[in-house]
């Protein structure tokens, strides 16, 4: 792949250190990374020397290495000046991504993370924030870490709840309970809501943070810190299982109504407003659906003393609901009519161009695809990974613009779409043909013999 634009990309990395056989070394494995696309320092590396040389720079045994630090503050400042100053909405997608290692037993700090059929595998997890220009619809990178469960300064959320697991701990992990310096997911949420607030606000302080995020931080604490302290909004989905805070009417089995009260489901309840919209298009895990109606409800819900707002949100293709289950959104935004509410909606459906992000880093960077085993090396990698992510984008606009460019999208049956993820597939499959050529002529095999080879493999699919 042509990487002339690379060392442009990544002056600002290189200019974190003054000598020059570190910084050589910086653009040479950020130039293999991009060319090999993907991060496996054993199969990218020449030779035990270049592999060598990889390794020191990412280890941390030597005294001019890389860190993670230094490469997501360059993620940072490119993100500032990417952003611009002029004020305006940002909206900051914050999601964790896990990094299944299934076949791995012997890397540093292997924890437990779940498979795509939810089963609990080996691997590392990560946080990951990124904020949406949402005038281009472009994304640019924030913050990320890698973590574990099996690193020796995290306490799980479900530990420090429980009392009897509490008293378990050893003598260093109720230190670190006590000076609030353990990690476990919430805490790195919390640290990235900080970070990218203080970031985007940094450019201008009349911009307006509106933080997205899933269900699995439907926390009061996320919502008051982020209503409270960083005085920013939010969008985060609710679990299935909240409550309203208004109680509802049950009746006894005489028909009388009962002195008890309850709580009922929101997914379940009468809402005090409601609307609907049509979505033309819309693509759910994998399959397209067009003209689907979205019947959307929202009302105020207290928790606590705070006061919120809760969007429901149902869709249906010719009446029958594609799910379940209605979606439930709290934000802490002011819902005046149906149109605020259709607008909460939509900026929870900009999650997914995180999910992009991620599926980009494991498709194209080989994000899952280390061998090496010291956690140092396995974080500063992934976090270089994370950083030239960045650089793509940039490689995008000159390869579009390439006479070939259409042409290689159409080898990868693009159906039109020139992006630079079917330019790679287009040229994967180029890289193939000529590894086929080559093979071929190697072993002086004629066009004749091939046909016989098709042929004798369609007769074996025909019978069967």
């Amino acid at each position: 792949m042509d990487v002339n634009l690379l060392p442009n990309y990544i002056s600002g990395l290189k200019s974190s250190f003054k000598d020059s056989r570190v910084r050589k070394n910086i653009d040479r494995l950020c130039s293999t990374i991009v060319a090999n696309r993907h991060i496996n320092l054993y199969t990218m590396s020449e030779d035990k020397r270049t592999y060598d040389v990889f390794r020191g720079l990412l280890n941390g045994e030597q005294v001019l290495t890389l860190d993670s630090d230094i490469i997501l503050s360059c993620v940072q400042k490119q993100a500032e000046t990417l952003l611009g100053t002029e004020s305006k909405p940002r909206y900051v997608l914050h999601d964790g991504c896990d990094i299944r290692k299934v076949n791995s037993k012997e890397m540093e700090y292997l924890g437990d993370v779940l498979s795509l059929s939810k089963k609990v595998i080996t691997g590392y997890k990560t946080m990951n924030s990124i904020v949406v220009d949402m005038e281009k619809q472009s994304v640019k990178l924030l913050c990320h870490e890698l973590y574990s469960n099996k690193m020796p300064n995290y306490i799980g959320e479900g530990t420090l709840s429980d009392e009897t697991l509490m008293a378990g701990l050893n003598t260093e992990q109720q230190k670190l309970v006590e000076n609030g310096t353990y990690i476990n997911t919430k805490v790195l949420l919390l640290k990235s809501l900080k970070k990218s607030s203080e970031l985007i606000k940094g450019l201008n302080a009349q911009n307006k943070v509106c933080h997205i995020i899933d269900r699995e931080h439907d926390d009061e604490s996320v919502f008051d810190k982020i209503t409270s302290e960083l005085k920013d909004e939010f969008v985060i989905r609710l679990k299935s299982n909240r409550l309203s805070h208004k109680t509802c009417v049950k009746y006894t089995p005489t028909g009388k109504v009962s002195k008890r009260t309850s709580q009922c489901k929101l997914v379940d309840k009468k809402f005090d407003n409601g609307d609907s919209f049509c979505i033309e298009k819309i693509r759910i895990k994998g399959v397209t659906y067009r003209n689907v109606t979205a019947y959307f409800d929202w009302e105020d819900l207290k928790l606590g003393e705070k006061d919120y707002n809760v969007v429901r949100i149902t869709l249906k293709k010719e009446g029958k609901a594609l799910f379940q289950q209605p979606m439930l959104l709290i934000t802490n935004r002011t819902l005046n009519n149906a149109q605020d509410a259709k607008a909460i909606y939509l900026a929870y459906l900009l999650r997914s161009k995180i999910e992009v992000v991620f599926r980009f880093l494991k498709q194209n960077l080989g994000w899952e695809a280390f061998q090496i085993r010291d956690f140092n090396s396995i974080k500063n990698l992934l976090a270089l990974a994370f950083f030239l992510v960045g650089f793509f984008p940039e490689l995008e606009k000159e390869l579009a613009a390439h006479p070939i460019a259409m042409q290689l999208c159409q080898l990868a049956k693009s159906k039109g779409i020139v992006s630079l993820h079917f330019m790679l597939k287009g040229l994967e499959a180029l890289a193939h043909f000529q590894e086929v050529t080559k093979w071929i002529n190697q072993n002086d095999i004629s066009p004749d013999q091939i046909q016989e080879l098709l042929q004798m493999i369609n007769i074996v699919n025909t019978k069967q």
